[in-house]
């Protein structure tokens, strides 16, 4: 018996997208990176259904079993890419202990823990790091460190602006923390590149801007992904 949760998180979805996106930008694309986004996309669903089945006080093993399916196809889909590019065995290691920690968060029922948010973004950049070492050494740092840093920069800016958005909307630490932030990564963006600067404006104008509105959740993932869409096709210029 089988059964599916659908994920329901709208930034999941620019999350399994930039990242790998940025390190294609940044190398250029190759056969392994299907296999990635693929393997990933398995990874996100199968994930989803595990910490569904642990926060659930009635145990549906439905969830397990499909989770299992969904772990063939990582493994199949990541093998090729570990055999052929042996170093990035050392990132995808890198991920499990931060995956056990969102696993506690589920256990937990807090999945919407800052802390929880966090570690996601990192589990979500480090598949950019990844993406870049298909086609590049590990000791090309300046290279794949670039794109974990554009990337988790982005990401990190939405955590805290959908905070104020939805779940602490009246908090002025969010607030100022949300505004403050976009207002630096615009100022650190103009030192690496104009074209960075240009990247991070619309954050920072949204975070501003419609702090304090009040606006469905699906409007709120809507302006998300709107604006992942204009930070890749930005941010894959500068890259490329």
């Amino acid at each position: 018996m089988f059964k599916f949760k659908k994920p329901n998180q709208h930034g999941g979805w620019s999350m399994i997208v930039v990242p790998i996106a940025f390190g294609i930008a940044a190398t250029s694309f190759s056969n392994l990176h299907l296999l990635l986004y693929i393997g990933l996309l398995a990874a996100y669903f199968m994930s989803d259904q595990v910490f569904f089945y642990l926060k659930k006080r009635k145990k549906q093993i439905g969830y397990i079993n499909t989770a299992l399916l969904f772990l063939i196809i990582v493994v199949v889909t990541f093998l090729p890419i570990v055999i052929q590019k042996q170093e990035t065995v050392i990132i995808f290691l890198m991920m499990i202990p931060l995956l056990l920690v969102n696993a506690y968060f589920a256990k937990t029922k807090n999945e919407r823990a800052f802390t929880n948010d966090v570690i996601a973004v990192i589990m979500f950049c480090l598949f950019g790091v990844i993406s870049t070492l298909i086609n590049i050494s590990i000791t090309e740092i300046r290279i794949w460190s670039i794109v974990f840093i554009m990337s988790f920069m982005y990401f990190f800016g939405t955590i805290l602006f959908v905070k104020t958005m939805i779940r602490e909307k009246k908090s002025l630490k969010y607030k100022w923390s949300s505004w403050i932030y976009h207002i630096l990564i615009v100022i650190i963006g103009l030192f690496i590149h104009p074209l960075v600067m240009i990247m991070y404006i619309p954050s920072l104008m949204r975070s501003i801007i419609l702090y304090g509105r009040k606006i469905k959740i699906m409007h709120v993932g809507m302006i998300e992904i709107a604006n992942s869409i204009f930070i890749l096709t930005i941010g894959s210029i500068y890259l490329s």
